[in-house]
Order: C-alpha cells, then structure tokens, then sequence
C-alpha cells in the first residue's frame, strides 16, 4: 500500500471515530492528511471509504503471514477473526460508518465491489478455490457469513469478541454441512 493512501485512511478512520460519514468532508480529510497529490487517490467518499477497506485488507496481509496451515474451515476462521480485530481496533470509526451506509443504500451498492474482493483475498488466504459455480457459492455464501458476522460484532462489547466468534463458528460450521450436500 502507497505511503499516501495509509495515511488517508488513518486520518479518515481518526475524523470517523468522531463524526459520521456524511459530515465529513473531503477537504477536511485531505487537510489533516497533508497529502498534496490527495485528489489523485480520493475523488469521493466512496473512494475514501474503499480505501479504508483497502487499508485493512493491507494490515491482513501483513498479519496472515503468521498463520499455520490448518483445514480450511479452521484458517477462514483466523483469518475472519484477524478481520475482525483490526475492525475492533477502529470500533468508533467503523460504527460510525456502519451507521451512515444504514442511512445511505446508496454507499452499500458502491463499496459492496471492495468487500467482494475483500472476501475472495480471505478465502485464497485460506488456500479455498472460488473458481467455477462452487467457487461462486462460495464467495455468495462468505459473504452472508461475514455480514452476519458482523451484525454481531457491532453489538459485542466484550473485550474478547466472544459472541463474535461463537457465531462466526456456528455459521461456518452451518456452511461446510452446506458444501458437503454440494458435493
């Protein structure tokens, strides 16, 4: 990830623990930032906030690199989990965008590309083919996992994300009972 566009999303996750999504400003971003090509990067909140997410999946890569071989079930489920603690530590910013795209279906349609792609860099971490109609199941079906994932997370306080990981272990086990009957 470019030195630039880390420091962006920094400075907008800081301004998001803050305010919502549709108080922020562009300019406002691209002043705390001092980044002096910013409107080559950032030409809209979308873009903003794909960069966020863009931002995370570079702090995933940096962090799998540790992750044992294990059965796939088992590596998804680390690596979701590792997802979720880098969300957990920009809970505030990242409520306060959850709550803006509530009010805003417009913002879910354009970022639901990136979180594709999000999901499809998981799953490869995971060493799980998304080639092919399974693969496609598959993808639809991590997606449904994840979001619902984290409707649960949004609601979970604890420290440990317990509640967090319960559900994302039932709906994972639910899942390979699925893919299963596929096969």
């Amino acid at each position: 990830m470019k030195k630039d566009l880390k420091i962006i999303a920094e400075i907008t996750l800081k301004l998001l623990s803050k305010k919502s999504v549709n108080s922020l400003s562009l300019n406002e971003v691209k002043k705390k930032s001092q980044v002096k090509s910013f409107e080559e990067y950032i030409k809209s909140k979308e873009e903003l906030l794909n960069n966020i997410n863009f931002y995370f999946d570079n702090i995933l890569s940096l962090r799998v690199k540790n992750l044992e071989n294990s059965n796939h079930k088992d590596m998804i489920f680390e690596i979701m989990m590792m997802r979720f603690d880098i969300l957990q530590d920009n809970r505030k910013a990242i409520l306060s965008i959850f709550k803006s795209l509530q009010n805003s279906p417009k913002f879910i349609i354009l970022l639901l590309p990136r979180l594709l792609d999000s999901l499809v860099l998981m799953l490869s971490y995971a060493k799980i083919t998304t080639r092919g109609l399974k693969g496609q199941i598959k993808i639809k079906g991590i997606l449904i996992i994840y979001i619902s994932t984290f409707l649960v997370w949004t609601k979970d306080e604890s420290f440990s994300l317990e509640k967090t990981m319960t559900v994302l272990d039932k709906h994972l086990n639910q899942a390979g009972k699925i893919l299963n009957i596929i096969k």
